[in-house]
């Protein structure tokens, strides 16, 4: 099967902490000096959020593709997407030390790079959608660039979190006072919550971000994701290899998969039945936090057939036009202007928006 059935299923979860951080974003712009954007490198397309581009307009980007140890996703691919628009990115674990020293380390060319330095250091902001490991990131830079190097006797060297982390989309929901990475140089970030889009452009896109936990477990049926999952993987190969502890031969039948899933379990029931929600949520949690290295994969169609440079940069191209119309769309416009970048005068501004363009004039003092 080379084609998904189109079910009827939510494409939007937009909430109001989503709103409440994007405009957070456009007041604090002025004061940022360089973006990092995480997204998940198992749907490297879907968790790309194209309204970022438009509340931090014209600010240095870090693209950050996270969860490398869980994704099969091809450097290669990932050179040739970004070699068209010359975008700075890494692949990393946002658990990893290592990781995190590679990206301390560009941080500290670009503030080195920086005339004249930053007199309050380099300020940056980590954004991305929900659940693609921003807080872990946090939490890791926090640990290798700052309290590692404080010295032995100090009592807060012991390795503690500083943003909130969790296996469910939300945990953080407001954008947390800024956080020192480095002292020498001054390295300084904002913690995000995470943003999701005003609506997803189809019901595939709403599938691949329910499988790298981007909305809630309940907000789709088991059943449906399950079958997507199959779906996909029966796409990555057609053997059946990735499913073949439970069967011996290649389906595209979801229930036959979770009927012997549940029986390899030993939850059958003596009728033959099973927990058809239980066994799809246990399937689809054995992927989603890849319980073994033979669970590692794509969840997207266009990553698995290998979009190329120009064909990618036309999604985004007509994903920015499509949100642009939108609801929020026209509110990003309102407050920023048509540009993005808040400079423009034909902009309508609230109390809040004017109180903040006076804290950055301060700022900028």
């Amino acid at each position: 099967m080379s084609i998904f059935p189109d079910f009827n299923i939510p494409l939007s979860n937009f909430k109001g902490h989503h709103q409440k951080a994007l405009t957070k974003f456009g007041h604090l712009a002025p004061q940022i000096d360089m973006v990092l954007e995480v997204r998940d490198s198992r749907a490297p397309i879907a968790t790309t959020n194209v309204l970022f581009d438009r509340v931090l307009a014209n600010k240095p980007k870090l693209i950050l593709y996270s969860k490398k140890d869980l994704s099969i996703l091809k450097k290669e691919m990932l050179d040739r997407w970004h070699k068209a628009t010359n975008e700075q990115y890494l692949f990393v674990d946002c658990r990893n030390k290592r990781d995190a020293n590679q990206i301390i380390d560009m941080l500290r060319i670009k503030y080195e790079a920086m005339h004249p330095k930053p007199p309050l250091g380099l300020r940056l902001m980590i954004i991305g959608m929900p659940n693609v490991g921003k807080s872990s990131l946090v939490n890791t830079l926090r640990t290798v660039g700052y309290t590692s190097k404080l010295p032995d006797m100090v009592s807060s060297k012991k390795v503690k979190k500083v943003a909130r982390t969790g296996g469910q989309p939300g945990v953080t929901r407001a954008t947390s006072e800024i956080i020192r990475l480095s002292e020498d140089p001054d390295i300084l970030v904002y913690d995000t919550p995470g943003v999701f889009l005003p609506t997803v452009k189809d019901t595939q896109t709403m599938l691949a971000l329910g499988l790298v936990g981007c909305v809630h477990t309940s907000f789709i049926d088991p059943v449906i994701q399950a079958d997507y999952l199959l779906f996909l993987l029966n796409l990555q190969d057609p053997s059946g290899a990735k499913y073949s502890q439970y069967l011996d031969h290649p389906t595209n039948n979801i229930n036959e998969l979770l009927y012997h899933i549940a029986k390899s379990r030993g939850t059958l029931k003596p009728n033959g039945t099973y927990d058809e929600i239980g066994i799809a949520n246990h399937w689809i949690l054995l992927w989603k936090q890849a319980k073994g290295p033979q669970y590692k994969g794509l969840f997207e169609i266009q990553t698995i057939v290998e979009t190329n440079g120009k064909e990618l940069q036309q999604l985004f191209l007509q994903e920015r036009e499509r949100l642009k119309a939108s609801t929020i769309g026209e509110k990003i416009t309102d407050k920023l202007g048509e540009d993005g970048t808040g400079r423009s005068k034909h902009r309508k501004r609230s109390a809040k928006d004017r109180e903040m363009d006076n804290k950055n004039v301060l700022f900028k003092l």
